[in-house]
């Protein structure tokens, strides 16, 4: 999928943007502070409903207006037939979403459209923070490539939130069995789904960092959130007690985690903050290559501030990797003055152009 046409309306400081991209290589430049970044925000917003950089959405609509307005063409792979997507957010907490011009409530209808890798400098968070964000990371994988995944993760989801209210409301033992034998159902789908991705994906992987990081040897330890050999069913009722006193569900595929080691070491604990930027954009780039694979789809990339912590061969290496996907990239750079691979179509953005026209 690539995108054809985006229209941004109270992003930011972007008040108004009509942009037609190139489908192969943006180079979106401008000095500090001219919207570069919120354009490349205000495009992930329709792949991931959110932004990459605040939880808090408000923070996205321009300070003197009362809504943020996105909405795009997205082409489809190996077709001429496109999708039309918009949403609207308002500081009333109201939104409006629309995919090909039927109205929905819900973002993984407009998600569903359009998928994006992300390449930031904040990035690295991927690795330093907490397991949700590599949960994440390995759920995006499994949502555009096995259509079943989404039913289990919803109702997974909708399980969780009412057994934890069984939890809080201090209900007999005897009512959970029930919420049990489906949670643990959906439970063990998930999990399953999340050890064959890994799997498939870890090949491809461990080849891109033997090009982005040649000295050090990796290893990804996937933990399903429950004690391995036990069957999920079995240990929901066996730590009921235990979760009663907590006040939530403690075991489950919400607890999942992915330790990534390092010649032995966890590789938040020994690789400096270049090194880490190098991992994840071979994650991400691991991530397109595999969902081209399984599906044939490609991804959009958006990588803001290209330079920082990566040396030009770094660069080059990145940006000659995904130009074999074929896929569309957006980069933003101080100014145009970047070496690009062989692109077979480079369409360089004036940001404050763009803005005043």
């Amino acid at each position: 999928m690539k995108l054809s046409h985006i229209v941004l309306q109270n992003y930011r400081n972007l008040q108004y943007i009509d942009l037609s991209p190139s489908e192969s290589m943006n180079v979106v430049f401008g000095k500090n502070g001219s919207g570069k970044t919120s354009l490349l925000e205000a495009i992930s917003y329709l792949g991931l409903g959110r932004s990459f950089r605040t939880p808090k959405y408000q923070y996205l609509i321009n300070n003197e207006q009362e809504f943020f307005a996105i909405a795009a063409d997205v082409l489809r792979d190996d077709s001429s037939l496109h999708d039309t997507l918009g949403i609207c957010r308002y500081r009333n907490k109201n939104i409006a979403i629309k995919v090909n011009s039927q109205n929905t409530n819900r973002l993984m209808d407009l998600i569903d459209k359009f998928c994006v890798q992300v390449i930031h400098p904040q990035g690295v968070d991927l690795i330093l923070e907490g397991p949700e964000l590599r949960r994440n990371f390995i759920d995006w994988g499994i949502f555009y490539s096995q259509t079943e995944f989404k039913n289990s993760w919803l109702n997974y989801r909708k399980l969780l939130s009412q057994r934890n209210t069984l939890i809080k409301q201090k209900a007999a033992f005897s009512m959970f069995s029930v919420w049990d034998e489906l949670l643990a159902e959906y439970g063990e789908k998930i999990d399953s789904f999340r050890q064959k991705y890994l799997e498939d994906l870890t090949s491809i992987l461990k080849e891109n960092l033997r090009l982005f990081l040649p000295n050090f040897e990796f290893d990804f330890h996937y933990q399903k959130g429950w004690t391995n050999g036990l069957q999920l069913r079995t240990v929901l009722n066996s730590n009921l007690e235990k979760d009663s006193v907590l006040g939530y569900t403690f075991y489950g595929c919400h607890r999942a985690e992915i330790k990534i080691k390092c010649n032995n070491f966890l590789a938040s604990e020994i690789l400096s903050r270049g090194q880490l930027k190098l991992l994840v954009c071979a994650m991400r780039l691991s991530q397109g290559q595999l969902l081209k694979e399984q599906t044939g789809k490609n991804c959009v990339y958006l990588i803001d501030d290209l330079s920082s912590e990566l040396d030009s061969n770094s660069q080059q290496l990145l940006l000659s990797l995904i130009q074999k996907l074929d896929s569309q990239v957006f980069i933003t750079n101080i100014n145009k003055q970047l070496e690009l691979p062989n692109f077979k179509d480079v369409l360089y953005i004036n940001i404050e152009d763009l803005t005043n026209s």
